[in-house]
């Protein structure tokens, strides 16, 4: 009932900010404030394949958040802005705040750049990369830099973290669990940084980005399956984490000592085998009574 609800997260290529200002806008008045609109630099699979440029999407994506709040602070007086990508002339959105709430804005941010943005303008804190405390500390850090330079007070800021979380009844059935078509598919689209960190090498190579530079469409199945097959068992154990529902929460909030106010779990069982569907959602409420009390 009075969970938040959100994008996880869009881009500003596909979109104008203007029109995601106002579709943000709509959702946060028809879920009575509790939207979040979660903002990144975008994912090439969802650009390039359709003739769009992914160039600059760091700075376009700065560009937007500073048009999406130049138009919520003014939203029914008629703004006007030029910029390296986007352009409003006496532009008007004509909605204006939720009892005097706006959508907060979370960035999905892991490089020094994207670091930078989140400090800047958000108002939380959305990484999906699988990171240890350390280094979720670090980027943190980073962030309260930034808005530290931008003038900005972090006192209302969210600090997130996204987890793929493999529940199961026992830490060793976790390891039999994790050795899966479905989680070796998803080992290619994690960073080659996790790949480094488990002392492998990542088979598109030592930049790649993960999620952000996969483009399936430009892979054939057989060599997706040939992939699959040589993903090392160390770059499972690390990628996704995974146990019991009271060693995930120790997990989690090992966490919380460094920053953590609020984290987002992805359960994977039921794309390991449908069969655990109900026992690890059941399994998943239990985590998350145990996070509250804590």
């Amino acid at each position: 009932r009075g969970a938040r609800i959100g994008v996880s997260v869009t881009e500003a290529i596909r979109r104008h900010p203007a029109e995601i200002a106002q579709a943000a806008l709509t959702l946060h008045h028809l879920s009575r404030g509790r939207f979040v609109l979660g903002m990144g630099a975008g994912e090439r699979e969802n650009i390039e394949p359709y003739g769009l440029s992914y160039a600059g999407q760091a700075s376009r994506l700065e560009e937007a958040l500073y048009c999406i709040r130049l138009l919520w602070t003014n939203p029914r007086e008629y703004v006007s802005f030029s910029g390296r990508f986007f352009t409003l002339d006496r532009a008007v959105i004509g909605l204006g705040p939720y009892r005097r709430t706006l959508p907060p804005i979370w960035v999905a941010a892991h490089g020094p750049m994207m670091l930078g943005i989140a400090g800047r303008y958000g108002d939380g804190w959305l990484p999906t990369h699988q990171m240890e405390p350390e280094d979720y500390a670090d980027h943190l850090g980073r962030i309260r830099t930034a808005a530290e330079g931008a003038g900005r007070s972090l006192r209302r800021f969210t600090a997130s973290y996204e987890m793929r979380v493999l529940l199961a009844p026992s830490h060793d059935e976790a390891h039999r669990r994790l050795n899966s078509n479905a989680l070796r598919l998803g080992a290619l689209v994690v960073p080659a940084s996790v790949w480094e960190r488990a002392g492998a090498e990542h088979p598109f190579g030592p930049g790649y980005r993960g999620v952000a530079d996969y483009i399936p469409s430009r892979l054939e199945p057989e060599e997706v399956r040939r992939l699959m097959g040589e993903v090392p068992f160390d770059v499972l154990h690390l990628a996704f984490d995974h146990g019991t529902p009271d060693q995930l929460a120790a997990r989690a909030l090992s966490y919380r000592s460094v920053g953590l106010r609020h984290v987002v779990i992805q359960n994977l069982a039921p794309l390991v085998d449908p069969r655990w569907t109900v026992w690890s959602f059941r399994a998943l409420a239990g985590l998350i009574r145990t996070l509250r009390r804590s």
